[in-house]
């Protein structure tokens, strides 16, 4: 019986310390590999150990819009192959095939007021709920209140994205409420949420996005992505997969309650006229 490896595999294995410095001066042509290796192990967490949750900044699962800088070639966070209402990561640049599936951990609600001069410099990123920050306003006394709040209320869904062949993935749904079909995507989940009667790491839910048409601040006709939330049903704790999943985000919900999570926002909306996209709602109830 031939036992003889293949070459390349045993290429991979050296037998001296000539052989392995043989290999190490070939790492000048060593090419990343863009998915995780396989025989990696997953446990093996060797010089991590001293990386906290609030240590790192948790990717966004963001949307492509007209104006973001992952659109604009001369920007330094450009994404080639990004379109127009692609879901990205901010962090790593991966493109993902809609629609998504997640599982959330953990969900809370941030208010923020930014620079009006500068909307992606936070001036309060503790803006109490009820606060007259947070309402829409006249120009003028006694006049139409449509005038975008002073600060943005943020819904937030740290989730464990699934991917085929891969190891579950944290990224942060941060869903900006500052027009009507962004509240509807924010508001439909939470009530996915709150009907499961589970804990909120049981329930999987499929992300895509979809064109709304609006105004541009120049008052042009543009399109916008917004989010859109659909219930996928329960995490099948019946199977061995199933009930692993909901152990891991069990403790990544223990790793990351009450902790301050780092994650970018801004206050701005692209080129979006945010007012215009709420006419046609009742004056200082946009979105009722």
């Amino acid at each position: 019986m031939d036992t003889t490896k293949p070459a390349e595999e045993t290429a991979l294995q050296p037998r001296s310390n000539d052989d392995q410095v043989a290999l190490l001066t070939q790492l000048g042509d060593l090419v990343p590999a863009a998915e995780r290796p396989s025989d990696l192990d997953p446990n093996d967490r060797t010089g991590t150990e001293g990386i906290t949750a609030d240590q790192i900044r948790l990717p966004r699962l963001a949307i492509a819009q007209g104006l973001s800088p992952q659109m604009i070639p001369t920007e330094s966070s450009f994404i080639k192959g990004l379109s127009l209402g692609d879901l990205f990561n901010d962090v790593t640049n991966q493109i993902y095939t809609q629609p998504l599936i997640v599982v959330p951990i953990k969900r809370d609600v941030v208010r923020i007021e930014f620079d009006p001069t500068d909307k992606k410099v936070p001036l309060d990123m503790n803006v109490p709920a009820g606060d007259p920050r947070l309402e829409w306003t006249a120009k003028t006394p006694g006049g139409k209140k449509d005038t975008p709040p002073r600060a943005t209320e943020f819904f937030e869904f740290i989730c464990l994205l699934l991917e085929k062949g891969k190891l579950p993935e944290l990224v942060m749904v941060s869903i900006k409420a500052t027009n009507k079909h962004q509240r509807k995507a924010s508001t439909d989940w939470n009530t996915y949420i709150a009907m499961r009667n589970a804990p909120i790491f049981h329930g999987m839910y499929a992300i895509q996005t979809k064109f709304e048409k609006g105004k541009a601040k120049d008052g042009q006709d543009t399109n916008f992505g917004v989010y859109i939330i659909k219930n996928a049903g329960f995490v099948p704790t019946d199977k061995p997969a199933g009930k692993a999943l909901v152990e891991f985000a069990r403790k990544k919900y223990d790793e990351l309650n009450n902790k301050v999570i780092d994650v970018t926002r801004t206050g701005d909306e692209d080129s979006f006229d945010v007012a215009a996209i709420e006419a046609g709602k009742p004056a200082g109830d946009p979105g009722m």
